[in-house]
């Protein structure tokens, strides 16, 4: 996969969860025993997740194979922003589909995909499976920048995308070599790219995480944070 699970969102792995599964939204609210405005909710509304019931919390545990306990660690996570999904599918387009022949391809409606190019609209999971099927996208990445762009249209800000994601993902594991090599004398060794980018995912979501912590105190204990913030910014700290 092109992005880690490990650092997602709760909304997005529900999301790609739907989509393995190729469920439209109001088919994998019934599996969670959920309505669909609730569904809705919690993948397209920041604050809602903190109001899951237990019983719907261990039902999306059971769904995604993990602790229940992980999964509400995972609800107070935003997905990083950036592209919107209609300008992403414009993007794959380019050069390999007409609005047309994609229609065709994933047997999706011409007024369904022009929406979906045009950003008035962001493709169920049954659909958005459908193109990342035709477009050899990454389904997890997909799923991410779907719920991104559902959450930026609603006025969520969303944390900035780690530096060096992109190079990240695009990197290909290379089998170790058996045999030791001595390296030449002059060569200079590689910079340790990956334990960089790992740290830098892990501090935006640690940051995020604080930030809707945060925002959920009472506005005096909001004011105190900020307070203390600001003599501990003057002490030089």
């Amino acid at each position: 996969m092109s992005t880690s699970d490990q650092k997602m969102p709760l909304s997005v792995l529900l999301f790609h969860a739907a989509m393995q599964r190729r469920a439209s939204l109001a088919d994998f609210a019934n599996m969670l025993g959920l309505s669909v405005a609730t569904l809705r909710s919690y993948l397209f509304e920041a604050g809602s997740r903190s109001r899951m019931r237990s019983k719907t919390v261990e039902q999306m545990a059971k769904v995604l194979d993990m602790p229940a306990s992980e999964v509400r660690e995972r609800s107070e996570l935003l997905p990083y922003g950036g592209q919107l999904f209609g300008d992403w599918l414009k993007e794959q387009m380019q050069g390999r589909f007409t609005r047309a022949s994609l229609c065709t391809a994933t047997k999706i409606s011409d007024s369904a995909m022009k929406n979906y190019i045009n950003g008035q609209t962001t493709p169920d999971p049954d659909n958005a499976m459908k193109l990342a099927d035709v477009l050899g996208a990454d389904p997890l990445e997909v799923a991410r920048l779907i719920i991104a762009t559902e959450l930026s249209q609603r006025g969520v800000a969303l944390p900035a995308a780690p530096s060096r994601e992109a190079a990240s993902a695009a990197t290909v594991p290379v089998a170790a070599d058996p045999v030791p090599v001595a390296a030449p004398a002059n060569s200079v060794p590689p910079p340790a790219v990956d334990s960089a980018t790992d740290e830098a995912v892990v501090n935006a979501y640690t940051e995020q995480r604080l930030l809707n912590l945060w925002r959920r105190l009472h506005p005096q204990g909001r004011r105190a944070t900020l307070t203390y913030i600001a003599s501990l910014l003057a002490e030089g700290i």
